[in-house]
């Protein structure tokens, strides 16, 4: 495999590692690194853009996240093979799943920002990678225990949440504003708990969650937003 050799710039809006991943990922999407190939070593990579191993590892995480390489320890990072993904009808909501079943949904902001988009958010929602995005973060609660933490990214045409209370359905603000969603690509996958989830959640770091992540479209099959919900699966139960 050749090595990666694409000069980023430094005096760039859009930070370094950015650029790292907009780079490997044409690569990927022209063949030029197939699935199974080896990248090259932090350090290599490091010499290569001359950034910092946190430039870096902040490049390959989003990559990874992506699901466009996979990372094995002692072995190195390779590229990943594509996952078939498959549709969901995901338009009853978390609050009022709750109210289903007869228990009490709760839900706390813990965060509001506008922030560069991933590869995921600018494949999908067919934005600029220098187009900042809203991303909303809230811990949602089922009978007053912490049960999911929910990322979601928008687009700036979602700009008027940033003036709503989030602290209650999303739905309902959604079709307040005329926005109707229709069906979704789900993904499902099991995930370890950082730091920062074990303690919103009340779990022990390394503790085994679900991670779900929702593209969602509207009535017409345009793509709105994505969202990602981490479970905690010892207090709850999914019925498929």
């Amino acid at each position: 495999m050749s090595e990666i050799n694409t000069k980023i710039d430094p005096n760039s809006m859009i930070p370094m590692y950015k650029q790292i991943i907009s780079v490997m990922n044409n690569r990927i999407e022209k063949g030029e690194l197939k699935p199974g190939d080896k990248l090259p070593s932090e350090t290599e990579l490091m010499k290569e853009y001359q950034v910092s191993r946190i430039t870096i590892r902040a490049a390959i995480s989003e990559l990874e996240e992506a699901g466009l390489v996979i990372r094995s320890r002692g072995k190195g990072t390779f590229i990943a093979s594509k996952k078939e993904l498959y549709s969901a009808d995901d338009r009853i909501g978390f609050t009022h799943s709750c109210q289903q079943e007869g228990k009490s949904a709760a839900t706390e902001v813990i965060g509001i920002t506008w922030e560069y988009p991933t590869l995921s958010d600018i494949e999908y929602m067919k934005i600029e990678e220098d187009s900042p995005i809203l991303i909303t973060r809230r811990l949602r609660s089922v009978d007053g225990e912490p049960t999911m933490i929910e990322i979601n990214h928008y687009g700036p045409q979602f700009r008027f949440l940033e003036q709503e209370n989030l602290s209650g359905s999303l739905y309902d603000i959604l079709q307040k504003h005329k926005i109707i969603l229709g069906k979704s690509i789900r993904t499902l996958e099991v995930v370890y708990a950082n730091a920062q989830e074990a303690n919103l959640l009340n779990l022990k770091k390394g503790d085994a969650l679900l991670l779900f992540t929702d593209k969602h479209q509207d009535e017409n099959g345009k793509p709105l937003f994505i969202s990602k919900q981490v479970y905690c699966t010892k207090r709850l139960k999914f019925y498929l």
